[in-house]
């Protein structure tokens, strides 16, 4: 488990070095005021470019707290959990809950990487797909981990 956890650390910190590397290269590109929400394709509301750093935050941030979730595992609730599976149960966890802390920061990541290229005026749609599919990843997971978790005998 501690080379699954060290590539998925060393992907998001690439990730997060990539889009900030490329946030200060653009910063002076970037108008003062840019779109932050979208109706239809369509910019609806406006801030200033300083709102580029608060995805990243937020994914730091989001990235520690998952982090706390991780190496308390064994105080989470568990569907059939006894002494003879408790151990699966944990492993298959935490490994879950590390992919989940991963891939939404990488998630934050992108979405603010595609918002920055679309006010810069570079296409954003790979970003924003990957962003998006990574987000039903996190969804998926643990739905297959609780349903596998049903099907353990007591």
């Amino acid at each position: 488990m501690k080379h699954y956890k060290v590539t998925l650390v060393i992907i998001s910190i690439s990730i997060l070095c990539y889009h900030i590397f490329k946030l200060f290269y653009l910063w002076a590109d970037i108008p003062e005021r840019i779109a932050i929400h979208f109706t239809n394709d369509t910019p609806d509301n406006w801030g200033p470019k300083y709102i580029l750093y608060i995805m990243p935050i937020l994914g730091i941030f989001t990235w520690l707290l998952i982090g706390l979730l991780v190496k308390r595992k064994e105080n989470l609730n568990y569907i059939n959990l006894t002494e003879a599976n408790k151990e699966i149960q944990f492993s298959r966890t935490g490994k879950v809950m590390i992919l989940i802390q991963n891939l939404s920061f990488i998630s934050f990541i992108l979405a603010n990487e595609a918002l920055l290229r679309y006010s810069v005026g570079i296409d954003s749609s790979l970003p924003l797909i990957i962003s998006l599919t990574l987000l039903v990843i996190c969804f998926i997971a643990p739905t297959y981990l609780l349903i596998w978790a049903s099907t353990l005998k007591y």
